[in-house]
């Protein structure tokens, strides 16, 4: 039997290519982390910090527990 002297083409498989993040996806994970910041906050002023709001005054302090 004579060798071959071609080389045998094999076939692979194309890399998976995958999209670039869009905005979308960054809304997304700031979306989470707010979430997961919320759901960690046990009270008002807490949760005010969070969302960006000034403290809860009064004269003895907040009331509301979550």
């Amino acid at each position: 039997m004579a060798k071959q002297s071609a080389l045998r083409k094999i076939d692979t498989p194309e890399p998976v290519v995958r999209p670039a993040r869009g905005p979308r996806d960054a809304v997304a994970d700031a979306t989470d982390e707010l979430v997961r910041r919320l759901l960690k906050a046990s009270n008002s002023n807490e949760i005010a910090a969070v969302i960006g709001l000034p403290p809860i005054k009064g004269i003895s302090g907040p009331k509301v527990f979550y």
